[in-house]
């Protein structure tokens, strides 16, 4: 076995043992249990119908935290989801993190979060998330801020591009729908955290 593999041996096994220090709830099950979607079992008992705005969140599928006995280690390898400058921690960057740390630890590091990305944009069992990928954009200023900046630079490039700048059939075939503008900003979101990450499983891999 060469360094190359033994390392990347070495991180999928630091991302196992960090994967059991995640504490996952499902969204919908923790909106039911407060009584704000209809209970599976209790089906005597209605929904408080006055909680129903609520139904409609802009939180991820599953709720992602770490438990509370998680070693300072775990906080200091999971840095790069909460030390962000811009975007601080949030649901959906914890729940990028556990995609991330359930990818790396079955398919091995991911340095550029190629992997990552690539599940986010394509994976048949997301497609409620990209069709709704207007939550993940509006859980956070800071995010709808960016993707404006990018939608703004592709609107830029794409007139540009035109042969006749006022070909306003011509400027939304190259733009395409602002929900590929959203999947595309989520997918990178996801593939830096998914990257740094990899970046601190390996530093943790060298020290050791």
């Amino acid at each position: 076995m060469n360094r190359t593999q033994w390392e990347a041996d070495q991180i999928r096994g630091v991302a196992m043992a960090l994967r059991h220090w995640f504490d996952v709830a499902d969204t919908e099950e923790r909106m039911r249990e407060v009584g704000i979607r209809p209970g599976r079992q209790n089906k005597k008992s209605p929904p408080d119908k006055r909680l129903q705005p609520f139904a409609l969140t802009a939180l991820p599928p599953q709720i992602v935290r770490l438990k509370p006995d998680a070693p300072v280690t775990t906080l200091h390898l999971l840095q790069t989801v909460y030390d962000d400058g811009e975007l601080h921690a949030d649901p959906w960057r914890w729940w990028f993190a556990w995609i991330a740390i359930e990818m790396i630890s079955r398919l091995g590091p991911d340095p550029s979060g190629r992997q990552v990305k690539d599940f986010i944009r394509k994976d048949e069992s997301l497609t409620h998330v990209r069709q709704t990928a207007a939550r993940w954009l509006a859980s956070s200023d800071a995010r709808i801020e960016q993707v404006n900046r990018d939608y703004r630079s592709i609107l830029k490039r794409a007139v540009e591009e035109l042969d006749e700048p006022s070909d306003e059939d011509g400027l939304i075939q190259r733009l395409g729908q602002p929900l590929f503008v959203f999947i595309e900003a989520m997918a990178s979101e996801a593939g830096r955290i998914s990257s740094g990450i990899t970046e601190q499983l390996a530093e943790r891999v060298e020290r050791s």
